[in-house]
């Protein structure tokens, strides 16, 4: 055995469980004040990640930006509105689903829930786009949403993936507000060769930052969590951290989004740590 290796593991462990436990114990009793590693506490933690199976892929930001809560709301659409877009030859059906209401005609179905989210299915596709690639999978989608509501101001390009299970693509427009990104807000569509087959907009629209500004848990301290957290016991690999706001959808006009640290991994798990408290947003 490497003694001198061991030695130190064990030395930079209890320096690290030591600032984890100062860390967490200035958060509870001073709230609205902030924590900051320094640069040589992040690179313990590190070593003490790696020791423990953990690996960075990512460069992890230095601090948290200190923000306060930001105010979000539904998109306001008219029920009526929503049906001669998506369903312009009028509709056949109408069920009455927990939660909102489902409109069908032939193999196309629109559902609108009370919390306002849009999901559209059509099994009717007959055109044919030929080739499909990532770029034509974007163009279809911009082309769709500008015919059916139209594109938010808050809203960007997350991501574009293939999909084998549809032969095609997923494509995700995510909300954003000021640099940050807002989780659970989104616009996610499902193109195939014949089109879009699947939409589904659950968009939550930032209207101002609420209440006062206050400093936020270091990156390095959410990543701690999600691996205390985690139920699995496979190696942990960081993809991405990154700062925002995350909320569930309420049936209410508005409510406030908690900061956040979005911890990513290699595996597809993504994990939101409420960046005042350091808890897991369920």
């Amino acid at each position: 055995m490497d003694w001198r290796k061991a030695i130190w593991i064990l030395a930079v462990s209890f320096f690290v469980l030591n600032i984890v436990l100062i860390a967490n114990l200035y958060i509870k009793t001073m709230p609205g004040q902030g924590f900051k590693l320094e640069e040589d506490q992040q690179q313990a933690i590190k070593i003490h990640l790696e020791s423990r199976g953990i690996k960075l892929e990512t460069q992890l930001p230095p601090r948290g930006v200190p923000v306060s809560f930001l105010e979000v709301g539904r998109e306001s659409f008219k029920r009526e509105e929503l049906i001669k877009m998506f369903f312009p030859g009028g509709i056949a059906e109408v069920e009455e689903i927990q939660g909102g209401e489902k409109y069908i005609s032939g193999r196309q179905q629109l559902i609108l829930t009370e919390s306002g989210s849009i999901i559209f299915e059509d099994g009717e596709k007959t055109e044919t786009f030929g080739e499909l690639d990532e770029k034509k999978a974007v163009e279809i989608a911009e082309r769709f949403i500008k015919e059916h509501g139209g594109l938010p101001e808050y809203a960007s390009l997350n991501y574009v993936k293939y999909d084998p299970e549809i032969g095609g693509y997923i494509v995700e427009y995510m909300g954003n507000y000021k640099g940050f990104f807002v989780a659970n807000s989104y616009i996610r569509l499902s193109v195939t060769p014949h089109g879009v087959v699947n939409f589904q907009r659950n968009f939550l629209k930032p209207i101002a930052f609420k209440g006062k500004r206050r400093q936020v848990i270091p990156p390095l301290t959410a990543v701690l969590k999600v691996d205390a957290e985690r139920k699995s016991g496979a190696p942990m690999v960081v993809k991405k951290v990154e700062q925002g706001f995350y909320s569930q959808f309420y049936n209410a006009e508005r409510w406030l989004a908690a900061p956040v640290w979005k911890v990513e991994l290699n595996n597809g798990e993504v994990y939101y740590v409420n960046a005042y408290t350091g808890e897991l947003e369920r």
